[in-house]
């Protein structure tokens, strides 16, 4: 059985943002032109291409996040240690770059005296520090007129920020302070959603500059991987073993974690089903690879131990992925367009 374009296009879209995107939109809506639902789907796909060929992550971090000292001189510290003391170019909301601790010293009285002003003591956070960072092996310049263009796009309201530029570790990354006051006095309070979009933000602005980034939720990709705060890290580097850390989920963190990914794999499956049924051979295609993608899912290798109803109730949420014997499905020449560099990717005959 086949279903109608519209129909898969819609469910593409439903299942596609229970993924990807929070809230659900409801593509029936009649506000929708086609359009502008043929945009969506066609962001959709190119998003679903990203995520099946394994395209780099975008990190965005706010790193002050449960700092106590929040007044001028955290900031100072803060900017010193971006700056390497000064020998580390800043460059601010106008575009106007500082070297050197006098230009280090002006900028942070500038900010202390100027505007609404940083006070000297304070018990809010009146400067976020915001971390954008990419995999080793990505173009340095490239990330940073990225972080540029991310900056200006999102906080270019008058609100005053400085960024940095770091190349001496392996994964090229840019410091991001943002005062917390805007012009109009508003204060920044970014959520979980925002920091969100700002990856998908930073992401786009890499693509722009022609990096290959994506911006998906670790759930959406079946990771399971945990990766310890700083504080692990710092006492790691010492020799010293944290109480509290373990780098390998026990049997109870395994189950929570599969419990967790029920409703991605839900909707990866929803993905599946529309794509199969699809009138298109592009489509049906598709559903091959996202079925070799869950299958190869981390999270299918810190599967609990379940008893026999658990398992044959994990069991039911993906073996219908293989029992369409979309394995074994034709690749068009089209997805080896669309996915080039995957030696999995091939056209069987």
């Amino acid at each position: 059985m086949s279903f109608p374009k519209t129909w898969v296009d819609q469910m593409l879209l439903n299942w596609g943002d229970r993924l990807f995107h929070d809230p659900l939109r409801h593509v029936r809506a009649p506000r929708m032109s086609r359009g502008e639902l043929q945009r969506d789907v066609r962001r959709m796909r190119e998003q679903l291409a990203r995520t099946l060929r394994r395209t780099p992550e975008v990190m965005v971090k706010i790193t002050n996040k449960a700092s106590g000292a929040q007044g001028m001189g955290a900031v100072r510290r803060h900017l010193r240690y971006i700056s390497r003391n000064g020998k580390v170019e800043l460059e601010d909301q106008d575009g106007m770059t500082m070297l050197g601790r006098e230009a280090l010293h002006d900028l942070t009285d500038a900010w202390h005296l100027g505007g609404w002003g940083v006070p000297e003591e304070s018990r809010r956070r009146e400067v976020f520090n915001v971390l954008l960072s990419m995999p080793s092996g990505t173009d340095r310049q490239a990330v940073r007129d990225a972080a540029r263009a991310f900056a200006a796009e999102e906080f270019g309201d008058g609100r005053r920020y400085v960024f940095a530029a770091h190349d001496d570790e392996a994964h090229p990354h840019v410091h991001l302070s943002v005062q917390v006051r805007g012009p109009d006095g508003r204060r920044l309070n970014p959520r979980r959603h925002d920091l969100q979009r700002w990856r998908e933000r930073f992401a786009g602005k890499l693509r722009e500059h022609g990096v290959e980034a994506n911006a998906t939720r670790r759930l959406a990709r079946g990771e399971t991987r945990r990766y310890p705060k700083q504080a692990v890290v710092h006492m790691t580097a010492r020799g010293e073993t944290a109480r509290y850390w373990r780098s390998e989920p026990d049997a109870q963190a395994r189950r929570v974690l599969w419990d967790a990914h029920a409703g991605p794999l839900e909707a990866w499956q929803g993905v599946v089903h529309a794509m199969a049924g699809s009138q298109s051979a592009d489509d049906r295609s598709l559903a091959a690879l996202v079925t070799d993608f869950v299958q190869t899912m981390p999270v299918q290798h810190d599967r609990p131990d379940m008893g026999r109803a658990d398992r044959n109730e994990g069991d039911r949420r993906l073996t219908p992925l293989r029992e369409r014997g979309l394995r074994h499905a034709e690749r068009s020449e089209t997805q080896r367009e669309l996915f080039p560099d995957d030696p999995d990717v091939r056209v069987e005959r």
